[in-house]
């Protein structure tokens, strides 16, 4: 019986060590079919935006470097220009991030949100335009801000530290 124990361990290391040298093959082969299938990605092309195709009033911002942030952050109607806000330079931030939820600020010009607009509902349908306009009403001059979990309607000029509740900071231009 100890023999049979000999034999087999003296199998297993056999395999073992052959193993080990067909090993640096079957790296180069897995390389190559990564190649392969970073070439099938290229000819497909670009994935599809998240979004469907939007109105020209609606802005969701893309990913934003942190290189520069607004010195103060405004929220504004439709007469505030969205943009870079820095010293004499007045813009509404168009790169809002919300600390609470971790994701970017959308907005939505010439409406405001409805009054019974609540956290379950901006949980829900954050960012899908089509479903957050359930609770959108057209409101001339207002643009209305929203994440997943607070909304804004706004049509003056305030600074967003100002607006009380409010965890909204510029994420960088």
């Amino acid at each position: 019986m100890a023999d049979d124990i000999d034999d087999l361990l003296d199998e297993v290391e056999e395999s073992l060590s052959a193993v080990k040298k067909n090993a640096p093959c079957d790296i180069k082969s897995a390389s190559v079919k990564t190649e392969d299938l970073k070439d099938l990605l290229d000819d497909l092309g670009p994935p599809p935006p998240h979004l469907p195709s939007l109105p020209a009033q609606f802005t969701h911002p893309s990913k934003a470097s942190t290189s520069s942030r607004c010195s103060l952050a405004y929220l504004g109607g439709t007469s505030l220009t969205l943009g870079h806000s820095q010293g004499a330079t007045l813009r509404g931030c168009d790169r809002l991030r919300c600390l609470g939820c971790d994701l970017s600020v959308v907005t939505v010009d010439g409406f405001a949100w409805t009054p019974h607009t609540d956290y379950l509902f901006l949980r829900t349908h954050y960012p899908d335009l089509t479903r957050l306009r359930a609770h959108l009403d057209p409101q001339r001059g207002t643009r209305a801000y929203a994440c997943q979990c607070q909304c804004r309607t706004i049509l003056e000029t305030t600074r967003v530290d100002a607006e009380k509740g409010l965890k909204w900071v510029c994420g960088g231009h």
